[in-house]
């Protein structure tokens, strides 16, 4: 296990150490935003439940002009990005281009649904855009083909040029060019995390022929801004469900997440391992303090886990746990979190690409395997002891 950054979170959540910051790209032109989206009316997602047939139909008649699909989580923190970036780089930054975009909110996470789709959809507010909801997966499995080694396509951005050759028959045409943000699991050379997704989208939509509307692509700021604007807009929609649903209210959420009422704004989307430590000060949130461990980018050169005093004094009997249902970055600050809080519980090391969880117990106050199991398991994920032997 290694540590890559800390960060700070604003008071009162969780504290985060920034060890190497996010360099800013320069621009020749601050892209601006526009006026904050709005929410679409209910019937504006058009559900993909049972056939695929209504996306079929309007890609193919589509098929005389570019089209862009971006397939993403509405729950998930670096897909709710990816739909911003699609928003910023393609949307707002060629207003002229003569484009269809279909955005499909797939269902992969637990706390992924039609309302949770909803919520977000208000992204978008462009006559350019449709949203679809796939709640079987079957986009994903249909755009998997050819593309990954197996399904489910998701938190994937595609691009087609203008051909009436490029029609959706048994299966999606293959894209013109194609980006994502899934790690190891999909073809390396086309991972484009954090800005570089803003990037390449910006680049691939004057690949395929038109003049941007602004002379650079929109800057870290610019993202940023649209993300808090697209939180407080979930937000109050999210509050407004709960006053009906009750339910709503209780979905799990992570530090930061619950200031905002909404799972999918967590900014740690995007990191592979999380390092999450249980100060001794007391039950407080606001008392732990977390360490991100590893991003979607390589880790050139490694420092080593014990390098902060503050957890080499940790001590204890560690559990490992392998854990099975994390499906994106953002998973492994859910799993911490669902454990950090047990009796006994001082460390949780989550990491994703290996699908394991190292829990450290204070022996004299010891929480046992079959508790943390079950605290997983109420977080959408499953786990089991490792035998060490």
């Amino acid at each position: 296990m290694v540590i890559h950054r800390f960060f700070n979170v604003r008071s009162g959540l969780i504290a985060i150490w920034l060890i190497a910051t996010l360099g800013c790209e320069s621009s020749t032109r601050v892209a601006t935003l526009s006026d904050e989206p709005v929410f679409l009316d209910e019937g504006g997602i058009i559900s993909l439940d049972s056939s695929l047939e209504p996306l079929i139909e309007r890609f193919n008649s589509d098929r005389d002009k570019p089209r862009v699909v971006a397939i993403v989580s509405a729950t998930c923190g670096a897909c709710i990005a990816g739909a911003i970036a699609v928003n910023e780089s393609v949307v707002k930054a060629y207003p002229s281009a003569d484009i269809s975009i279909f955005v499909v909110w797939i269902d992969i996470l637990p706390s992924d649904d039609y309302a949770a789709a909803q919520r977000v959809a208000g992204i978008f507010n462009d006559a350019r855009v449709r949203q679809f909801h796939d709640p079987n997966r079957l986009v994903g499995d249909a755009f998997a083909n050819g593309l990954l080694d197996q399904p489910p396509a998701w938190d994937m951005y595609l691009l087609y040029a203008a051909s009436p050759q490029k029609l959706w028959v048994d299966h999606p045409p293959r894209p013109t060019e194609w980006m994502h943000q899934l790690g190891s699991v999909a073809d390396p050379a086309r991972e484009r995390g954090g800005h570089d997704l803003v990037v390449g989208l910006y680049d691939a939509m004057t690949d395929l022929g038109f003049d941007p509307a602004i002379e650079s692509p929109p800057s870290e700021q610019n993202i940023a801004a649209a993300k808090r604007a697209t939180n407080a807009m979930v937000s109050s929609a999210r509050m407004e469900a709960a006053s009906s649903d009750p339910s709503l209210a209780a979905l799990p959420q992570c530090g930061e997440c619950a200031k905002s009422g909404f799972l999918g704004q967590c900014s740690l989307a995007g990191y592979r391992q999380i390092v999450a430590m249980r100060q001794q000060i007391g039950d407080d949130p606001a008392t732990l303090g977390f360490s991100i461990a590893g991003t979607n980018n390589p880790i050139d050169s490694p420092i080593p886990f014990d390098f902060d005093p503050r957890l080499r004094a940790i001590s204890g009997e560690v559990i490992v746990l392998d854990v099975e249902g994390m499906h994106c970055p953002d998973c492994p600050t859910k799993l911490a979190l669902s454990v950090l809080y047990l009796t006994g519980v001082q460390l949780v090391m989550v990491d994703f690409d290996a699908g394991e969880a190292h829990v450290t117990i204070d022996p004299l106050n010891r929480t046992s395997p079959e508790t943390l199991i079950a605290a997983i398991e109420q977080s959408g994920f499953s786990a089991t002891l490792r035998d060490e032997n």
